[in-house]
């Protein structure tokens, strides 16, 4: 019973919170808005042949090398990535309203005009496909969200160079 009885004080709390995070008088712009203007960045669709303007406001100009869909946004708890542009390793997280077949389709055509060559994939509750470019591998799982829309996992790492080549 001493359980319930903290509820109403922690939804207080949470009230209160907000309440004087209200009264700051500041207001951050949302990622994809512009810091200047508060409008909404342009991004790329999922049509074919979109490419995001990586040229305005906060996006993904970091990530040149791999299709970013519309109205992404990164997932910080679990990025892990080093460098930048063309050269980056690591983790990008994202997460995406549109389904997850939309997305298996848009990465499917969307690589390849990246320069990423296709080496395998597996379309499941869980799909995974595995890219090469150059010295790097990209391998991208998709995976439903519970919430809706698709948790997008992008892990681009140095192909071993002991790998036989074909």
């Amino acid at each position: 019973m001493a359980r319930f009885g903290s509820i109403p004080k922690l939804l207080l709390a949470a009230a209160l919170t907000v309440a004087l995070g209200a009264c700051n008088g500041v207001s951050l712009p949302s990622f994809g808005q512009s810091a200047a203007t508060g409008e909404q960045v342009k991004k790329d669709g999922l049509g074919s042949g979109s490419q995001q303007n990586r040229d305005e406001g906060p996006k993904f100009a970091e990530f040149r090398d791999v299709p970013i869909p519309v109205n992404a946004d990164i997932d910080f708890d679990n990025l892990l990535v080093l460098g930048a542009e063309d050269g980056w390793i690591g983790r990008l997280a994202l997460t995406v309203g549109h389904k997850m077949p939309d997305m298996y389709a848009f990465y499917e055509r969307e690589m390849p005009r990246f320069g990423w060559r296709k080496i395998t994939s597996v379309r499941s509750a869980i799909s995974t496909m595995t890219y090469s470019r150059g010295d790097r591998i990209a391998t991208v799982t998709l995976s439903s969200r519970t919430v809706g829309g698709t948790a997008i996992d992008f892990t681009v790492a140095p192909a071993n160079p002991l790998a036989e080549k074909t």
